[in-house]
């Protein structure tokens, strides 16, 4: 190839990873880095929020036959915390794109692995998030049910649920994973300490989802931690991108 061509393609890639800090910025360094920024923190925030909400409402585990028999009068914060639990989850799969694009010149084949896994991840929450979709229908065949035929109902619940709850599991195993390939990826480059503390988050996460998938009957604990895991890298990686966009 000539000197021409390579430093063409050079220049072409110049802007698509974050730069030194103690360099200056190019301006799609600045868009990436801010996108990057709020996509990962604002993600994270908003579930916060619905770990928040939850707790304070006392909002059953959806997976278990209360949420069924108590949905008429939780249906509205059932609806809130699915929307705002599926927007965060949209938030990060942005921002798994976004790293991808920020990290591809560094760790190319890392930062596809991690986009790609986190991308499957991302899908696997999104596709079980709204699950008063679900359960409205069932409520409803619940509330006009004979007496004897609604233990009838709750089964086939419980069983629908069962689907959701693998989907649950799945994503909340390949989001962690995801996080490590992201953490190994940003070693190499100008990132070390946040990718040891994603390889560390990640693998911790990964580690409490595997124990959600292999023990029966699994709880929300064990998912909860792997996704609070996440959400952690998601948080400190946005604040990082967002500081290293004004620098």
């Amino acid at each position: 190839m000539s000197k021409t061509g390579s430093a063409a393609i050079s220049g072409t890639l110049r802007h698509t990873v974050p730069t030194n800090p103690l360099e200056p910025l190019g301006p799609v360094d600045r868009r990436l880095l801010r996108g990057a920024g709020l996509t990962g923190t604002v993600g994270s925030l908003l579930l916060l929020a619905v770990f928040v909400f939850v707790g304070a409402l006392g909002l059953p585990d959806p997976f278990t036959p209360e949420s069924l028999l108590r949905f008429p009068e939780i249906q509205h914060a059932g609806a809130v915390e699915n929307l705002l639990f599926l927007a965060a989850i949209v938030l990060w799969a942005v921002h798994h794109e976004l790293l991808h694009r920020l990290l591809r010149v560094t760790a190319p084949v890392l930062s596809t692995a991690a986009r790609t896994v986190g991308s499957l991840g991302a899908a696997m929450l999104a596709a079980g998030a709204l699950h008063n979709v679900a359960t409205a229908t069932m409520s409803q065949a619940y509330q006009q049910a004979a007496e004897a035929d609604r233990s009838v109902v709750v089964l086939a619940w419980q069983a629908a649920q069962g689907v959701m709850h693998a989907l649950l599991v799945t994503g909340a195993l390949l989001l962690p994973a995801a996080v490590v390939l992201f953490g190994i990826a940003l070693r190499r480059g100008q990132s070390p300490i946040l990718g040891w503390g994603a390889v560390v988050l990640g693998t911790a996460g990964t580690a409490a989802a595997v124990v959600a998938a292999t023990t029966q009957p699994s709880t929300l604990d064990a998912v909860a931690v792997s996704i609070l895991g996440t959400l952690t890298f998601h948080l400190v990686a946005g604040i990082r991108w967002l500081r290293l966009s004004r620098s």
